[in-house]
C-alpha cells in the first residue's frame, strides 16, 4: 500500500509538472516578446540557452548520489546515507568553485557584442548576464543534492512540485524587473534571484522531511568520492547521447537536404516526441521507489513494477501510434497553421520505432535506480553514434524519409541489452516477465469492478 501511494503521489506530481511546462512556455513567449521585442527577444533565447551545456559540468552526481542515499536508507544503513550525502555536497561546492574561476574570465574576453549584433556600449551589459546565468547554473546543482533527502524520505512528489513553479517564479520576478528596466543583465539577475530562493526553500523543506539526512565535513570520505565520478561520469553520457541525437540529426538534415527540410523535419520530430513525454513520465514515477526496493532488496517488488512499467508504456505508445496515424495530418495543420504539408509517409516512419523505444527506455530506468548504468551508458553513446551516422547516409539516399527511420538503428543496438539486463537485476527471467504481465492483465476488469464500487458507495 505504502509503494502505491508512493507511485500515485509520483505520478500526479509529474503529470503536473509536464502540463506545467507546456503552460509555461505558452505564456512566457507572448509576454517576452511585447516587452523585449523580438531582436532582444532573440538575444535572450540565445543567452539563456549558453548555461545549459554547463548542466553537464555537474556529472550527475546528483542523480547518482541520490540513487545510493535511496538504496542505503532502503538497507537502514543512514550512516552510509549521510556519508553519501555530505561527501556530495562537498563536491558540487568544489565544482562552484571551479566553475567560478573558470567562466568569469572566460566571460570578460568573449567579443559578445559581435556575437549578438549589439554595439560595443552594450558588452558589458552582456558580460553580466553571462555571468548572472553562470552563477544560478551552478547554484542549481544544490538542488539535485537536497532532492535526495525527498527521494530518501518517500517524497520526491514534494521536489517535483517545489521544482514546477521554479520556472513561474522566475517569469514573476522577470515581470516585475521589466516594469523598470528593459536591460537583459537585469532580467539575467532575476532569474539569478529565483534560483537563489529556490535553493534556499528546497535546503529547509528538504531538511524537514528528512533531518536526519545532514551534512557533516567529518563524515566526508574520499573513496566514496571516486565511486560517485565514475557512475557520475557514466550518468552524463545521456545528455551528450541525447545531444547527439536531436541536434546531431537537425544538422545532417540541413547540411544535406537544407533548411526547408528542416523545418518539416523538426515540426514533425516535435509532434511525435510528445508520446515520448507520457514515456518519461512513467520513469519518473518509478524511479524513486525501485532504488528503495533496490535497497531493501525486495526484487520480487521491483520486477513487477519493471514488468508493469514496460506494458503500460507500450501500450501507451501503440494507442498514441495509432492516434497520430488517423489524426497526425490535421493535428499538424492546426499546430502550424498550415505553414507547410507534412509528408504523410514521413509521420509514419517517424511514428514506427516509438513502440520499441518504449520497450528499452521504460526498462532502462532498472539501470539507473540500481546505480547500474556504466555498461548502459557506453552502448547509449555508441548508439547515438551510430544512428546519427546512418542518418548521414540514409538522408542522402532516401531524404527526409530515410532521415526519420535512422532512429531505428539506436532501438535495436539498444534493445536486447537493456531489457536482458533488467531482468537480470530485478532476478528476473523473461518467462517470468510475460507470465507476470499476462496474469497483471487477467487483473485489470477486477480493478475496475473495485475502483466502480468505491466510487458507488
Amino acid at each position: 500500500m505504502e509503494l502505491k501511494k508512493a507511485l500515485l503521489k509520483n505520478f500526479l506530481a509529474s503529470g503536473w509538472g509536464k502540463v506545467s511546462a507546456v503552460i509555461f512556455r505558452l505564456i512566457q513567449v507572448p509576454i517576452l516578446l511585447a516587452m523585449l521585442g523580438v531582436e532582444d527577444y532573440g538575444r535572450w533565447l540565445v543567452l539563456y540557452t549558453l548555461p545549459s551545456w554547463l548542466s553537464l559540468a555537474n556529472l550527475g552526481f546528483g542523480s547518482v548520489a541520490g540513487n545510493d542515499i535511496s538504496i542505503a536508507i532502503g538497507q537502514n544503513d543512514f550512516e552510509k546515507a549521510r556519508r553519501i550525502f555530505s561527501s556530495t555536497l562537498q563536491v558540487v561546492s568544489y565544482i562552484f568553485i571551479i566553475g567560478l574561476l573558470i567562466l568569469v574570465p572566460l566571460a570578460l574576453f568573449v567579443p559578445w557584442d559581435s556575437f549578438l549584433r549589439l554595439p560595443a556600449a552594450r558588452h558589458n551589459e552582456i558580460i553580466w548576464v553571462i555571468i548572472w546565468f553562470s552563477l544560478s547554473t551552478l547554484l542549481s546543482f544544490y538542488g539535485e543534492v537536497f532532492q535526495a533527502r525527498f527521494r530518501a524520505a518517500h517524497k520526491n512528489h514534494t521536489y517535483i512540485y517545489l521544482y514546477s513553479f521554479r520556472p513561474w517564479l522566475e517569469l514573476v520576478a522577470m515581470i516585475v524587473i521589466l516594469q523598470f528596466s528593459k536591460r537583459l543583465d537585469h532580467l539575467a539577475l532575476a532569474v539569478l534571484g529565483s534560483t537563489i530562493l529556490f535553493i534556499i526553500c528546497t535546503q529547509w523543506i528538504s531538511q524537514r522531511a528528512m533531518p536526519s539526512l545532514s551534512y557533516s565535513p567529518s563524515l566526508i570520505q574520499k573513496g566514496l568520492l571516486r565511486g560517485l565520478f565514475r557512475k557520475g561520469l557514466a550518468f552524463q553520457a545521456f545528455p551528450l547521447g541525447n545531444a547527439l541525437i536531436f541536434q546531431g540529426n537537425i544538422l545532417v538534415v540541413q547540411l544535406i537536404l537544407g533548411p526547408v527540410a528542416v523545418a518539416v523535419f523538426g515540426s514533425v520530430r516535435t509532434l511525435v516526441r510528445s508520446i515520448n513525454q507520457m514515456l518519461e513520465l512513467i520513469n519518473q514515477v518509478m524511479w524513486p521507489e525501485l532504488s528503495h526496493l533496490f535497497g531493501r532488496g525486495e526484487l520480487h517488488k521491483a520486477a513487477r513494477l519493471h514488468r508493469i512499467g514496460v506494458a503500460l508504456s507500450i501500450a501507451i505508445a501503440l494507442f498514441f501510434v495509432l492516434v497520430l496515424a488517423i489524426f497526425g495530418d490535421k493535428l499538424f495543420a492546426f499546430w502550424t497553421g498550415n505553414a507547410f504539408a507534412m509528408p504523410r509517409s514521413l509521420l509514419l516512419l517517424f511514428l514506427l520505432p516509438i513502440p520499441f523505444n518504449s520497450l528499452w527506455f521504460t526498462s532502462s530506468v532498472i539501470h539507473m535506480a540500481s546505480n547500474r548504468h556504466e555498461g548502459l551508458a557506453i552502448r547509449y553513446l555508441i548508439a547515438m553514434v551510430l544512428a546519427v551516422v546512418g542518418c548521414v547516409a540514409l538522408s542522402y539516399f532516401f531524404g527526409l524519409e530515410g532521415a526519420a527511420i535512422s532512429t531505428v538503428i539506436a532501438d535495436i543496438i539498444l534493445i536486447p541489452y537493456v531489457f536482458s539486463v533488467s531482468l537480470a537485476l530485478t532476478g528476473d527471467t523473461f518467462e517470468k516477465f510475460m507470465q507476470g504481465i499476462r496474469e497483471d492483465v487477467q487483473l485489470i476488469p477486477k480493478y475496475f469492478k473495485k475502483t466502480i464500487t468505491l466510487i458507488r458507495r
